[in-house]
This record gives C-alpha cells, sequence and structure tokens, in this order.
C-alpha cells in the first residue's frame, strides 16, 4: 500500500516541521512514501485538495504540520485498516503534550486545559488516511464553504455514506502553539464553522442541540463552565470561571456569524 501524505503548510514553526520530517524517515514501514508538501497560501481545506489531486498514490494521509507522528509505527498502523474494502477512512487520536502545553502564557494553559487528554475526533485531518478514490467521488475537502474548520466533519458525514471510518490504536502529538490572544480568536474559528455545520447538517449533527443552547449568551455558559479539568487544577479553575463566560460570548459571536453566512472564513 504505497501513501503519499499531504502536508498544508502555513507559517509553520521549523522545529516542529523537521520532527515531522525525522519521524515519518523513521517510519517502520515498508511500501512507498510520498511526501507532498502545499505551501500555496491557501485555506485547509483547499491546500488538502491541492495536495490529494497532485497525490500518485491511492492511499492519503494528511497530516498538519504541527502533528508529530508518537513513533515507528504510526503510519502502518494507521493505513492497515484501509485494505478493508469497507473501511474508506482511518483516524489518528490525539495528545498535547504536557511539557508542550506547560510552555503557554497563563491564559493560553487555562483555556486548552481541556486538551490535557488523548482525544479521539470522529475526523479532523491531523493524522487521518483516506482511500483517494473515495475522496474523489464524494468531491474533495469542502473549501467553498470552510476555509480553516468545519471542513472535516463535513466530510466525516460524506464518508460515512460510502463506509467505515475506523479509529486505531495509533496517536499525534499536537504542537499547537497558543498564547491567550490567539487561542480567543480560535474559539472564533472553531465556532463559525460549527454554526455553517448546524446551519447545512442540523439534526445530523451529533449534540446539535448542545451546541444551539451555547449560542444562547449566558443560557448557554453553564456548558462552558463544566468544560474544565478542575481536580487536576483548581487554581487553573477558578480563572476558567470568568474566561469560560468571555468564550461564550465569543461562540456566540462566531457561531450566528457561521450560521447565517453559511461559511467559514476565520483563520488565525
Amino acid at each position: 500500500m504505497n501513501v503519499s501524505i499531504v502536508i498544508p503548510i502555513y507559517k509553520p514553526d521549523k522545529e516542529i516541521l523537521y520532527k515531522i520530517e525525522e519521524s515519518l524517515k523513521k517510519q517502520k514501514f515498508n511500501d512507498k512514501i510520498e511526501i507532498i508538501k502545499v505551501e500555496k497560501g491557501l485555506g485547509l481545506a483547499e491546500s488538502m485538495n491541492y495536495g490529494i489531486k497532485k497525490a500518485k498514490y491511492n492511499i492519503i494521509v494528511t497530516l498538519h504540520q504541527d502533528c508529530v507522528p508518537e513513533n515507528e509505527f504510526w503510519l502502518e498502523t494507521l493505513v492497515k485498516p484501509l485494505k478493508k474494502k469497507k473501511v474508506v477512512a482511518s483516524v489518528s487520536r490525539v495528545y498535547l503534550p504536557y511539557e508542550f502545553w506547560n510552555k503557554f502564557d497563563f491564559i493560553a494553559k487555562v483555556m486548552s486545559a481541556k486538551e490535557q487528554r488523548v482525544i479521539t475526533p470522529l475526523l479532523d485531518e491531523k493524522g487521518c488516511a483516506y482511500k483517494k478514490e473515495i475522496l474523489m467521488k464524494v468531491g474533495l475537502f469542502n473549501k467553498k464553504e470552510f476555509k480553516t474548520a468545519g471542513e472535516d466533519f463535513d466530510m466525516y458525514i460524506k464518508l460515512k455514506k460510502e463506509g467505515r471510518v475506523v479509529y486505531p490504536n495509533c496517536k499525534v502529538l499536537h504542537y499547537h502553539k497558543h498564547t491567550g490572544k490567539n487561542r480567543f480568536k480560535k474559539e472564533i474559528q472553531l465556532s463559525e464553522g460549527f454554526g455553517v455545520l448546524v446551519r447545512k447538517f442540523k439534526t445530523k449533527m451529533p449534540k446539535y442541540w448542545i451546541g444551539l443552547i451555547k449560542a444562547i449568551p449566558i443560557v448557554g455558559w453553564p456548558v462552558f463552565l463544566i468544560n474544565f479539568p478542575y481536580k487536576k487544577w483548581i487554581f487553573g479553575g477558578l480563572f476558567w470561571i470568568f474566561f469560560s463566560i468571555i468564550v461564550n460570548f465569543l461562540y456566540v459571536y462566531g457561531f450566528w456569524k457561521g450560521f447565517i453566512k453559511g461559511e467559514q472564513k476565520t483563520r488565525i
């Protein structure tokens, strides 16, 4: 199973990008690997589409510029399920390393504390594998409605109609550096994408009703308030009580902006 790895590049951290390159060189993988870096200044969805079209192999892996494979068996573990006819996508688990997170400024640490765990996304392209023929069949990633957020779930919905999405035991380490300032903007970016998704898919969105509650000022605040690992970090939790109010209003703004306009454009 020869593999084409597509890495969208936008203002990368060169040190992290080097770690990715070194990790890919060390992969215990017997077949051919093609690495496609897309440095076109495009949105995330459009960058991935560009790389997918350019790829010469049928197995496509998308890897974000800040995600490092955990070990040398990552690629083999990720793509192996695609040997089965009914499997259309394979998704890595994601972990924000503690030693990296601990270097954030205080506000960024509080804002991202909930990510201090292994996350299994439905599909988020940070380290995912697909069959090119299926991606082409469903029309690739939706670059028209989603510039940098929301295209992942849009693709998940399309792929689920074609076959199974699986979650093998492999991880990528997510070295996404946050500051307090860009973290607040990130909240707008993600909520904007979610607003577009709710408008488009309505009740097909899992727990869409929670997203709608969160989009109501103050009423949605408790949903944000409980989303913090208080037992692990009581001091940070005290500040989260205040920050979560701000996040609630940022979410309201981003969600309804995306819902009303029907497209996601915010980029950080």
